[in-house]
């Protein structure tokens, strides 16, 4: 039997720690509600405390149920806790301005605990250009790999002036020059050989428009905008950002406060 009616500071760090340690998602996104809702009516129907225990067995029972997130972003989560407000903020703008660094998802996890943690081990102050030199030295060092996006690959049909790569263009066993090619006239030979220039638009995805969104969130506070941007929320079945889904998240924590079992 419970032993209090209403949920206890004790109880609810009991649950945070859990959640910490099993990856599971324990924030104001809808997937984190949808968690603490679970668990919390699981418990309840025995009418008994919150305990390290009952938490374990609910886990076993629930866990096709619940979102957890990614062991690498538990521990940027972990190595960002131990800066102040304004060092999250340089590290945000830094990696903001990081086209060719992976920022996102496992990878990007993984890059920003290593950077990070490099600076905070050599006790560096946080700034742009420290976080440049750490992002050097892991690259150079022995540390864990630094993930880069991949450059796009270079189109090699046109050789210089735009001229027509035969090589790749009309590479075929017949030769340099396929049997079909060899009855072409001047004009045809011209038309062919001429640059082409097209250039056609890169859509931008509605991730990245969310992702925009999201991030421009301001709370009420400096302290309310710092923990929204703490809340992500991700794309089940991945360790890909659904950033669509945190914004409607971030928004909605920075609206108004929904009463769950957390820290």
């Amino acid at each position: 039997m419970r032993t209090n009616t209403d949920i206890t500071d004790s109880e609810k760090a009991i649950y945070t720690a859990f959640c910490h340690q099993h990856h599971i998602l324990n924030d104001e996104s809808p997937a984190g509600i949808k968690n603490g809702e679970h668990i919390g009516g699981y418990i309840a129907l025995w009418d008994v405390d919150i305990t390290e225990e009952t938490l374990k067995v609910t886990l076993e029972k629930l866990r096709d149920r619940l979102t957890f997130v990614s062991p690498l972003q538990t521990e940027v989560v972990d190595i960002l806790s131990h800066l102040s407000a304004p060092d999250r903020d340089v590290v945000a703008n830094w990696l903001s301005h990081q086209h060719r660094l992976q920022t996102e998802g496992p990878n990007g996890f993984s890059n920003v605990s290593v950077i990070t943690a490099w600076l905070l081990n050599h006790k560096y102050a946080i700034t742009e250009a420290n976080l440049s030199t750490a992002l050097g030295n892991c690259q150079t060092s022995g540390h864990r790999k630094i993930h880069w996006k991949e450059l796009p690959k270079q189109d090699r049909s046109y050789g210089p002036g735009g001229k027509i790569n035969h090589a790749v263009v009309n590479k075929s066993e017949e030769g340099f020059m396929p049997r079909n090619q060899t009855n072409r006239s001047a004009r045809q030979i011209a038309e062919d050989n001429r640059p082409k220039v097209e250039t056609v638009p890169t859509p931008v995805s509605i991730n990245e428009q969310y992702q925009s969104k999201a991030e421009a969130l301001q709370g009420r506070s400096h302290g309310q905008t710092e923990q929204a941007r703490k809340f992500f929320v991700m794309i089940p079945g991945t360790s890909t950002i659904d950033w669509q889904q945190t914004h409607a998240a971030r928004l909605k924590f920075l609206t108004a406060q929904a009463p769950l079992i957390r820290r």
